[in-house]
């Protein structure tokens, strides 16, 4: 039997990315992935931005439903907590 491991709990800090792409999707909610892209393109390398809402939805910061053809990215209650704290 293996011996059991507790790590301690990896902090989350948001860096400008995640702040940029959190508020995109504060403006619009139930926004497609690629409208997050596309107003964030001049800030930011396509690849950062896509990482980092890899990165939010896997914290569970956004959410995102499924339809047909594409990911459709909603704040959650955690995402809006954070953009607050982030606020003030």
């Amino acid at each position: 039997m293996e011996a059991i491991v507790y790590e301690n709990p990896q902090v989350f800090t948001p860096d400008l990315a995640h702040i940029a792409i959190l508020q995109t999707v504060a403006e619009k909610q139930g926004c497609p992935i690629r409208h997050v892209v596309n107003q964030l393109i001049p800030l930011y390398n396509e690849r950062v931005i896509r990482n980092g809402v890899h990165e939010l939805l896997q914290k569970r910061y956004l959410d995102g439903g499924k339809p047909t053809n594409e990911i459709i990215l909603r704040l959650t209650s955690k995402g809006r907590i954070l953009l607050q704290q982030t606020a003030s």
